[in-house]
């Protein structure tokens, strides 16, 4: 499938939520056969209206349209190799009801999926999976999620467990209620600020490959991405005999994802044009 960098205007309004309505209530006790039960933090999680169209978006993103973003890599100082992509999973509509960041924040910093899901472009619930390290040679698994009203976290919960065979054992608590900003992702998937793509240089080896990322010539602390070249056009031509000339030039590609399933997957180029 062919994606683009194109923008998603329809939700690059969405990272910050100032909605002031009130919590839906829920009630953490039921009577039956005249004995109350209390229920479980799961349970209460549930009854809410937007965790329910969590788990029906679930079902439905076997079936849904899917646009993924290029792969991005950002170099620090301080923790080594940061990793970033993005897919988000359209509705008949052509508008996401599902976007998971796929991310690593560095050496011995936490790594996982985060997943944001939406109605009419609005968050409804948010879900995290997530490594963490204990200290250099150990590492956690976390869960955590928040359901949404009107745009407001309402409650949110996490668990913990030795590592991901094991969660399902594991009891959801309730963490004070977390905010979640889909400002990143939206960048990544418009392809603006900080991951708009620039031409930095070519990788030569057994395969060709454009080195695109911000334009930050005085650092080299900065996002960049890689698109491999299957065939030679004229563009490509004129970019490698003038490689000085173009360097930090805004350019805009489109490619398609191949690879994948245990297999090295990579993004291939099958356009480019210069920004104008």
């Amino acid at each position: 499938m062919e994606n683009k960098t194109i923008l998603f205007a329809f939700i690059l309004g969405i990272g910050l939520f100032c909605s002031c309505d009130q919590k839906e209530k829920v009630s953490e006790e039921k009577e039956q056969s005249g004995t109350v039960y209390k229920k479980s933090t799961a349970d209460v999680f549930m009854e809410y209206e937007n965790a329910q169209k969590m788990l029906e978006i679930e079902n439905r993103i076997a079936d849904a349209q899917r646009v993924e973003s290029l792969s991005w890599e950002k170099q620090t100082q301080d923790h080594g190799s940061e990793f970033i992509q993005v897919i988000a999973y359209l509705n008949d509509d052509g508008f996401p009801m599902k976007i998971t960041e796929k991310y690593i924040d560095g050496n011995f910093k936490p790594q996982g999926n985060r997943h944001f899901y939406l109605e009419n472009n609005k968050l409804i619930a948010f879900k995290e999976q997530s490594d963490y390290w204990l200290d250099s040679n150990f590492t956690n698994y976390m869960e955590k999620r928040t359901v949404y009203n009107d745009e407001k976290p309402v409650m949110s919960q996490q668990r913990i467990a030795y590592d991901y065979t094991e969660v399902e054992d594991s009891t959801w608590k309730i963490i004070p209620e977390e905010h979640h900003s889909l400002k990143k992702v939206n960048k990544i998937l418009s392809g603006t600020e900080e991951f708009e793509t620039h031409f930095i240089s070519v990788i030569k080896g057994n395969d060709l490959f454009l080195l695109l990322g911000e334009d930050k010539p005085q650092t080299e602390e900065r996002y960049t991405t890689a698109v491999r070249v299957d065939e030679m056009t004229p563009f490509i031509e004129d970019l490698l005999n003038n490689l000085d000339e173009y360097k930090f030039r805004p350019v805009e590609v489109s490619f398609k994802v191949v690879g994948g399933n245990n297999q090295p997957e990579f993004r291939v180029l099958t356009d480019i044009a210069w920004k104008k």
